[in-house]
């Protein structure tokens, strides 16, 4: 594969080379070797950021009481329900969480692959504008908006 060039603005690849590995793209690829380094970082930083606040929504809410506390405090039916519902907030904030925890995993892992910035459905290279929105977006604009299009199996209606 043909290394990246022209549009690289940091003088030394082979520092970058060095702590970065070596920085490869398909030449239809129109992101360069410093586009990657940085969504690289923002995915990094995101990831840390992810698993601290899932750790911290672990254990306590957001006025830091325990979650043991507030379930253990349960005295009458209404007080359950409370419990109950606040346990399946705390559940859905978190699956939130690894969904794009998974997410930004996924992008890491294409980074290393060297396949970064390409659909995962068509492989035709995402926009850059797309990819500084979203690091982590594995899939082209038109990719996307066609599987948002069609109906989910949740969404269709059982004929009999």
């Amino acid at each position: 594969m043909p290394k990246t060039g022209g549009s690289l603005k940091i003088r030394n690849n082979t520092i970058i080379n060095t702590i970065f590995g070596n920085l490869e793209m398909p030449a239809h690829v129109h992101i360069d070797a410093a586009d990657i380094i940085r969504f690289k970082r923002q995915l990094d930083i995101e990831r840390n950021a992810l698993k601290d606040e899932m750790n911290a929504e672990l254990f306590q809410d957001e006025h830091g009481q325990d979650h043991h506390q507030v379930i253990d405090s349960v005295r009458d039916r209404g007080d359950e329900a409370v419990a109950d519902l606040y346990a399946d907030l705390a559940l859905a904030s978190i699956q939130s969480h690894v969904d794009r925890l998974q997410a930004i995993e996924n992008a890491l892992y294409r980074i290393n692959k060297n396949i970064y910035g390409l659909c995962l459905d068509c492989a035709k290279a995402i926009s850059k504008a797309r990819l500084d929105a979203d690091p982590a977006v594995p899939r082209c604009i038109e990719c996307q908006t066609l599987i948002e299009s069609r109906p989910s199996a949740k969404d269709v209606t059982p004929s009999l």
